[in-house]
């Protein structure tokens, strides 16, 4: 009673699984460092040798790329659901700054390195579905995986918002602010640009990530009412995104349903929700903005 953490024993016993086992059965974790380690050199070499990656633009792939060799080295080989993510987002946001710059070298590396990231977690789902095989629980996983997939897909898009806003160069943060004047905000163009950069890589963190999930999905949808109602007026213009006269609600409404599912039951198993609470690093306290234990219980 007077345990201050929960585990996932508490919490869902499909999802109380020894997180040494959830990992890739056959694709080498050097792979994806090999590839990360490349990917680290090129944004060097395009950020001081080329100069495609320009001003901060350099500086912000190659830091980033650290994170995500650190995270990939170190941390993956002994958890291998939270060391994949921490590794991934990094890797996803210098990946879209190369391409943002036409840093040609660096999206060439990058998309070869993608390729054994993309196997590892293909093997790790494979593996983790074959242990449930024939057993009650095999329905149910499947299930728990495809809402992982969405989740991470609709999670990690934010990233692609957030690094033209505060990670591709002065370049593009100008182009941003000159949008935002034209809605109205004058010099506090400049502010609102970053305050949305932080908010998308927050949603990126939280949804896609799943960290502190449902918490994170529910701002998520306060941002994107405010953005699209008060700015981007998708809502006034029809159903259909491709549009003549700009975007309708349809890509908005999608998002939000996703963001919706998450707010009501939480990332799952392959999140860092996941893993802390499964290692007993999870406050009881904070369970509430990761996982709804009621929506979860099917043993």
């Amino acid at each position: 009673m007077n345990n201050p953490v929960f585990t996932l024993d508490n919490v869902d016993g499909a999802y109380a699984r020894d997180y040494r086992v959830l990992k890739p059965a056959s694709i080498p974790n050097a792979l994806g460092v090999a590839g990360l380690a490349a990917t680290l050199l090129a944004s060097i070499y395009c950020g001081w040798v080329d100069h495609s990656l320009p001003d901060f633009a350099a500086w912000s792939s190659t830091l980033w790329m650290c994170l995500a060799v650190f995270s990939a080295t170190f941390i993956t080989p002994r958890a291998f659901a939270p060391g994949f993510l921490l590794s991934l987002l990094p890797f996803l946001i210098a990946w879209r700054v190369a391409a943002m710059t036409d840093a040609r070298v660096m999206v060439w590396v990058a998309s070869v390195a993608a390729v054994p990231l993309f196997l590892q977690f293909v093997d790790c789902v494979a593996s983790d579905l074959r242990r449930d095989r024939g057993k009650s629980t095999a329905w149910l996983g499947t299930l728990l995986w495809q809402a992982t997939l969405v989740r991470m897909y609709f999670g990690l898009n934010e990233l692609c918002h957030s690094a033209e806003k505060i990670f591709a160069g002065m370049d593009w943060f100008h182009r941003l602010e000159a949008g935002f004047q034209g809605f109205g905000l004058g010099e506090a163009a400049a502010a609102f640009v970053v305050l949305g950069g932080l908010i998308e890589l927050a949603c990126a963190v939280s949804v896609g990530l799943g960290l502190f999930a449902r918490l994170g999905a529910a701002l998520s949808l306060v941002y994107f009412l405010v953005a699209t109602v008060g700015f981007g007026g998708e809502w006034s213009r029809g159903y259909a995104w491709a549009s003549a006269g700009g975007g309708g609600w349809e890509y908005v409404m999608l998002l939000m349903v996703v963001f919706a599912g998450v707010m009501f039951t939480g990332a799952g198993k392959f999140s860092l929700d996941g893993w802390l609470i499964h290692s007993g690093r999870m406050p009881r306290r904070l369970l509430p903005l990761a996982v709804n234990a009621q929506g979860n219980d099917q043993r």
